[in-house]
Order: C-alpha cells, then structure tokens, then sequence
C-alpha cells in the first residue's frame, strides 16, 4: 500500500509549557482535523522539567500522524525546531508557539500565501498595519522586540519587520539548508536562520498575523544583554563560514 505523500509539517517546541499547552494543542489538533489534508505535527519536548512530555504523550495518544520527540537536556528552540524538521517528511515546513499567541487559523493565511506567490519562506509579523495584536505585549517586552529588530537589522542587513515572531514556514529543501550547521540554539537562531536565507537567496514573503500576548515567557531580564553579546558573535562566526 502507497503511503500518502505528507505535504504539511507542523514543528512545536516545548519546554515547561504543562499549562499552557494543552489549550493549544487540543486546538491544534481540532483545527487540522477539520481544514488540513496529509499533515503531520511534531510536538518537541525541550528537556522540560515540569510534566510537559506526559501531557502532551497522553494528549496525542491515539494520533497516528502526530508524535513527540523528547530529551533530557533543554538545548534551546532553535535546537528543537532543527530536531523537529529532521525528523519531519512534509513538503512545507512550519512551526509555531506552544503557548498559543499565534493560534491554528493562522495556519491558512500563510498557506494562501504559500498558494499565491510559491515564496521560499514565510514569516509572520506583528508590526504591519493589516496585523492584529489582540493582547498586546508590556511596555518593557514591546520596548525589547522593537530594539532587537533595529540592531539585528542593522547588523545583518536583514530588511524584516519582526524577526523574533515564533511563526514561520519554508519549503522543505530551504529548511534543511538553512538549519544545517546551525551555531545558535538559543534566541538569536531566527536571525542566524534568516540571515543565512538572504545569503542564499532565498524568497521572504511576510504575512501579517493575529496574535496575543501570552504570560510565562521564559526571557528573564539578563537575557538581553547575553542576546546582544551573542548576536555581535554570531556575525562574526558566519561572516567566517558564509
């Protein structure tokens, strides 16, 4: 029997989300039930220490097209998402926030776009006028995003409206170039990702989003400062090998 070829693979990295995604992932679950065809959703359990790895087991266990992926150690979203689409077989590439700022329906949108115009990526933004922020974020958060776009652009020459959103999509072969030899597991892997594209050549199509604010980030207030350090690193290291 000739499997179904699978043309849409979802990527949702996790680490200590036992609250906030079981709400989503139900939604998740139901949403594609309903208006996707031959997809897969890969849930990856980043070390988490709470009981994320069992919710999401019990939550998916009688889901033949959706698995977990789960290990000890937390290594960073930006390792996650790479063990996600290693793991994957769809021909578009996606992932998305276990905590649910961005919910399914968006899902559509930027499958349409992926429809109209064949772009090799697809970010979602939530700076463009069409966008929908629902819950916005805190001043110090919105001050934070707004900074780290103008150095990040400044610095690697990006062009992008919102470089930290937590929803993009690529073509399968774009995925896996992109993501091979990735330096930055952490926070700054959207900019090393992104900067490898532009590099490469590859099509961005920004799509505006709908999105909320969600309690429980998991930047704590050093962050920043370790971020800015590591992205002047991080261009160094790939102006070396690019």
């Amino acid at each position: 029997m000739i499997e179904k070829k699978i043309e849409l693979s979802i990527i949702v990295p996790a680490y200590n989300e036992e609250y906030r995604i079981p709400h989503f992932l139900k939604k998740l679950i139901s949403f594609a039930i309903i208006n996707l065809k031959n997809y897969e959703i890969i849930i990856v359990n980043d070390g988490s220490i709470d009981n994320t790895k069992k919710i999401v087991a019990n939550l998916i266990n009688n889901y033949k097209n959706i698995k977990l992926i789960s290990y000890d150690e937390n290594r960073g979203k930006g390792y996650a998402i790479l063990q996600g689409i290693l793991n994957s077989t769809g021909d578009f590439i996606l992932f998305m926030d276990a905590d649910g700022s961005t919910t399914p329906e968006e899902i559509l949108n930027m499958l349409q776009i992926r429809k109209k115009y064949d772009p090799d990526i697809i970010i979602g933004t939530r700076i463009a006028k069409e966008s929908t922020i629902t819950i916005p974020q805190p001043i110090s958060r919105k001050i934070l995003s707004k900074f780290f776009n103008i150095y990040s652009n400044l610095l690697f020459k990006l062009k992008l409206d919102d470089l930290l959103c937590g929803f993009k999509g690529f073509n399968r072969h774009v995925a896996l170039q992109i993501f091979k030899d990735l330096i930055s597991y952490r926070w700054e892997f959207d900019v090393e990702i992104l900067y490898k594209a532009r590099k490469k050549n590859f099509s961005i199509n920004q799509v505006p989003i709908r999105w909320k604010h969600k309690e429980g980030s998991k930047i704590k207030k050093i962050d920043p400062l370790f971020i800015l350090l590591n992205l002047l690193k991080l261009k160094l290291k790939l102006q070396r090998k690019i």
